[in-house]
Formats: C-alpha cells, structure tokens, sequence
C-alpha cells in the first residue's frame, strides 16, 4: 500500500512540474513588435463614385511559428503566442503628385481574412484631410488577429472612397507593426 501512494505521489508531482515548467515558459514570453510590409498599386479611378470601391487585393504566405522562433531565438513558438494585435499602420503612396495623392481619398479602410478565419475583420479605417499627403500614420483598431494569423494564406483588401478621380495607378507600401504576446 505505501508502494502505490509512494508511486502515486511521484506521479503527481511529476504532473505538476510538467505544468508549472509550462506556465512558467509561458509566462517568460514577452512578447514582441514584428512589422509586415506590402505593396499594392491602386488602379487609376477615372470617377467619383458615391461608394467605397474595392481597390485592390493582396494575398501574403505566412509562418507565424518560423516568425515567433526567429524573433524569440527559437525559444518559443506559435502555440506561445496568447494575442496579436496592430499597433501602427504606415501607408505611404510611392509615385505621388499634385493631382495623384492621399488627399484624392475621402477614407481607406483594409481587412483581412486567410485560410485559418475566412470571416473578414477590419484592420484599420481611416478619413484623410483634403490635403496634399504621400505618407499617413494611425494607430491599430485593436482587433484580434491571433485567429487570422495561424493560417500560411493571408489576403488584405483594400477599399477607399475617393473625393477626386485619379489619373495613374498610385504604387502603395502598407506597412502593419504588429505586437504578438
């Protein structure tokens, strides 16, 4: 009898150190800020449509464990990783002018969606001032894209409402600072 609660004791603090090593790691992981850039080029918008218009789709191949391992010196995982949320957005229009520029759009918006959650989720949306501008800045919308981020096929779509009509495709880099914990 001494035998089995002997046997049973191990077993039990065995079971325990495996889930307390576990909640340790977990809780040495702190986290950390990756950005993810992308271009896209906004076809010319010869009309001033009443609506927000689609302008353009990216699709991105994602690896969020080879991400959390590079960044973590392979110290953790994606199974560590509890919340990915955007900090900042950059949108920054490559080739523009005085008639082609952020100020040609009323407001952007951006979703995303991949193989893991096809349920479209907005990233950010934004209203532009009626002034010449090549780059802009906001912060994220605080959404949670851990569920977005485990699938490899992620695609963003654009969408804006413009104010004037453009006349060349405007060439854009979005770049995404996101922070996963």
């Amino acid at each position: 009898m001494k035998k089995q609660i002997l046997i049973l004791l191990t077993i039990t603090a065995f079971i325990t150190a495996v889930v307390s090593c576990k909640k340790i790691a977990s809780s040495l992981f702190g986290g950390f800020d990756t950005t993810v850039d992308f271009q896209l080029a906004i076809p010319v918008v010869p009309i001033v449509s009443p609506f927000e218009l689609p302008l353009g789709q990216f699709q991105y191949t994602f690896n969020l464990d080879s991400i959390v391992k590079a960044k973590t010196a392979g110290a953790f995982g994606a199974k560590d990783v509890q919340s990915i949320k955007v900090k900042e957005f950059n949108i920054n229009i490559i080739n523009p002018d005085q008639q082609n520029n952020l100020a040609n759009f009323q407001s952007v918006r951006v979703t995303i969606h991949s193989n893991t959650n096809t349920s479209p989720t907005e990233l950010f949306a934004v209203t532009f001032p009626d002034t010449y501008a090549s780059t802009f800045t906001t912060g994220g919308n605080n959404s949670e894209l851990l569920s977005y981020l485990k699938g490899s096929d992620i695609t963003y779509t654009l969408y804006g409402k413009n104010r004037r009509s453009t006349s060349k495709p405007l060439n854009i880099t979005i770049s995404v600072i996101v922070r996963a914990s």
